[in-house]
């Protein structure tokens, strides 16, 4: 009898903690930064978050390029899913890397645009630089043929 009596009180108290603990986990907020800071004996407060400072024109324009850029990457990609290897998927992968080239290249343009509005003559160079490079790139170099000496364990005229 003391045995179900137990039984008994651990059921009833199971049933009045588990919709306690259920409202608890629905009221829990999600956890940030801020939230995060262990609270300290004697700190009432916790230290004010530092603000990042709002973008500039250059760095919004250089995120709309990125951003735009990978979306047409990934709407390439996600069309790649299931193809079976063939001319399709290569022409698809081609599309990728024009369109990977054609983000980096509006990226430099843009990023020598603004150099030129502050005078960085410096980033203006390196940005038209890698265009050029992009766009002609060096040819590789002509190895002169290499003469094929006949095996060492053949003698002229002679077997192995």
């Amino acid at each position: 009898m003391s045995r179900s009596i137990v039984i008994l009180l651990l059921a009833l108290a199971l049933l009045i903690l588990v919709p306690v603990v259920v409202r608890a986990a629905d009221e829990v907020r999600p956890v940030t930064k801020a939230a995060s800071v262990v609270a300290r004996p004697g700190v009432t407060e916790a230290a004010p978050r530092a603000e990042r400072p709002a973008r500039t024109p250059e760095e919004k324009a250089l995120r709309a390029v990125e951003d735009e850029g990978q979306a047409q990457v990934e709407a390439l990609v996600k069309s790649m899913q299931g193809l079976q290897d063939g001319p399709v998927l290569r022409a698809l992968q081609r599309k990728v890397e024009e369109v990977k080239q054609a983000q980096h290249l509006e990226f430099l343009r843009v990023k020598a645009r603004f150099a030129r509005e502050r005078g960085d003559l410096a980033t203006i160079k390196e940005a038209e630089r890698l265009i050029q490079a992009i766009l002609n790139p060096p040819k590789p170099v002509a190895t002169p043929a290499v003469r094929q000496t006949p095996d060492k364990n053949v003698q002229e005229g002679g077997r192995p």
